[in-house]
């Protein structure tokens, strides 16, 4: 398909067409929503809250403070919010396997990554991104008050954001991609996804060695937060921490994508 500025325009109205439908659907119910994020965001934020306060009570963890850790946790956050807001559909891409609801999408005169993307988006998630803002709101000030963050640190911080958000989005379409093959992959996204994330919130120093290897390579998530923040707050590390995820996402993103388009072809539907 020859991609042109047209062309392009075309997408980005189309695509907001589909996002605004969602919307609508999705917001019908508003106090609903409303409740169901509140109490999400509380419940979510119980791994912090309890790090907190051993960290209070004992100090530092391999050198980070409670200020340093619910850093890494708004950026970590943060980056999940953004994906499950934009990419829903790549978490329950199961459905679309067992139901065979992927024919509706071959049939479609777009790219079928584009109209599953576009199809829902995970507006009932926006827990992850209050969580996030809220840790960086209770942080950032006092960590800018104490000289640790300031000037391009700002912009660095958005960046890991950003490079956070790039990496799920490999790693969740790479496993979404699997289930052309496994059709079940619910269990292979904890693994893939849910379990590394998790781990990413808080620094990777406290884990073994060769456990920070899978987190750095093979499920590369500490790549977008923990190692250009590690440099960004003073905790080692040097300038070029915050180069290797400039590279690495992209490149990520790609690899990711031709692991989606490889199983597409590899499709063969339920055969009902």
């Amino acid at each position: 398909m020859k991609l042109t500025w047209a062309r392009l325009g075309q997408a980005a109205r189309v695509y907001r067409t589909l996002v605004s439908a969602s919307l609508r659907g999705q917001m019908q119910y508003r106090l609903d929503f409303l409740g169901s994020t509140l109490i999400q965001a509380v419940m979510g934020a119980d791994g912090l809250i309890f790090v907190g306060a051993i960290l209070w009570r004992f100090g530092p963890i391999a050198g980070w403070s409670i200020l340093d850790i619910g850093m890494l946790f708004a950026v970590s956050r943060i980056g999940m919010g953004i994906y499950m807001l934009l990419c829903n559909e790549l978490d329950k891409f199961e459905v679309y396997m067992v139901n065979g609801d992927f024919d509706t999408l071959m049939i479609r005169p777009w790219p079928t990554l584009f109209t599953l993307l576009a199809r829902g988006t995970g507006i009932h998630r926006l827990a992850f991104l209050v969580q996030g803002i809220a840790a960086g709101a209770i942080v950032m000030p006092k960590l800018a008050a104490q000289g640790v963050i300031g000037g391009w640190d700002w912009v660095w911080l958005l960046a890991s954001v950003v490079w956070t958000a790039m990496l799920l989005f490999a790693v969740g379409l790479a496993t979404a991609a699997v289930g052309f093959w496994i059709v079940r992959i619910e269990e292979l996204q904890v693994f893939t996804m849910h379990a590394p994330d998790t781990a990413a919130m808080y620094p990777l120093d406290v884990y073994p060695s060769w456990l920070r290897r899978v987190f750095l390579t093979v499920l590369p998530l500490g790549l977008g937060s923990y190692v250009p923040l590690r440099f960004i707050l003073g905790k080692g590390g040097s300038a070029t921490d915050l180069l290797w995820p400039l590279l690495a996402c992209p490149l990520a993103v790609w690899l990711a994508v031709g692991i989606w388009r490889i199983g597409e072809s590899h499709y063969a539907s339920t055969g009902t």
